[in-house]
């Protein structure tokens, strides 16, 4: 007994002489825990539009009794389409319509980070930061887009046409660096066409979406390497007899 705390005591002290290193914390945008306000609470009601409740109506379809809480992926996405942000309400209804606890559907819009639980500008600007894009110099993108949208990461503009956020890999780490406005990709991008991206969207303009330079998708920037000729026939390389 008596070795045992001796040892415990050595290593006490060898922990406390060593200078411990620890990454900065990085805290989330995202809201995980709710909190009554004016523009979200249980008595605020939320019902689908008719136009949402066939939609609706057609997913449900595709699952069979008893399973009928897959589509809750599904319906919170209309829902958040409809509103344009997912209010509590809205949980609530689609807990109704699936016939669970409101619970789970709290478990699955706190888990997936593309639903946003606080009101969204009309763009909703996601720039990825992750390592592909931070080595082809995102931070660039991330300040443009700062500058020009009057935004800080996690917030919205006063005139609540833009909200912006820093996220990890979006999936287009061929065409680095890249930013998601709502549903358009828009990669390759450079401080300057950047810009231009942001400037339209305020025109109301829809930029067209994909690489904002010379390529048609991720092909290499200097010109195909490989495929560089037309597909055989079909029956190519076939025996005759078939």
């Amino acid at each position: 007994m008596l070795t045992s705390l001796r040892r415990a005591c050595n290593l006490s002290a060898l922990k406390s002489l060593r200078s411990l290193q620890t990454s900065a914390p990085r805290s989330s945008d995202a809201l995980f825990v709710h909190r009554d306000t004016e523009q979200d609470n249980p008595q605020i009601p939320f019902e689908f539009n008719d136009a949402n409740k066939k939609r609706i109506e057609a997913i449900l379809k595709i699952y069979p009794e008893g399973h009928k809480r897959g589509a809750m992926i599904p319906l919170l996405d209309i829902a958040q389409r409809q509103h344009g942000w997912l209010p509590i309400s809205a949980m609530h209804k689609v807990a109704e319509i699936l016939n669970v606890s409101n619970m789970r559907v709290y478990e699955v819009a706190t888990f997936y980070t593309m639903f946003n639980r606080r009101p969204m500008g009309q763009y909703h600007v996601q720039i990825c930061t992750c390592t592909p894009c931070w080595l082809r110099d995102s931070d660039s993108i991330l300040n443009v887009v700062k500058e020009q949208t009057k935004c800080e990461i996690g917030g919205n503009s006063e005139d609540m046409m833009f909200s912006v956020s820093e996220v990890e890999c979006l999936g287009a780490c061929a065409n680095a660096p890249m930013l998601q406005v709502n549903d358009d990709y828009y990669e390759d991008l450079t401080p300057e066409t950047t810009k231009a991206i942001i400037d339209a969207l305020k025109k109301g303009e829809r930029p067209p979406p994909g690489p904002q330079s010379s390529r048609y998708a991720a092909e290499p920037a200097t010109g195909l390497t490989t495929l560089t000729s037309p597909p055989p026939d079909p029956t190519f390389g076939l025996r005759s007899d078939l």
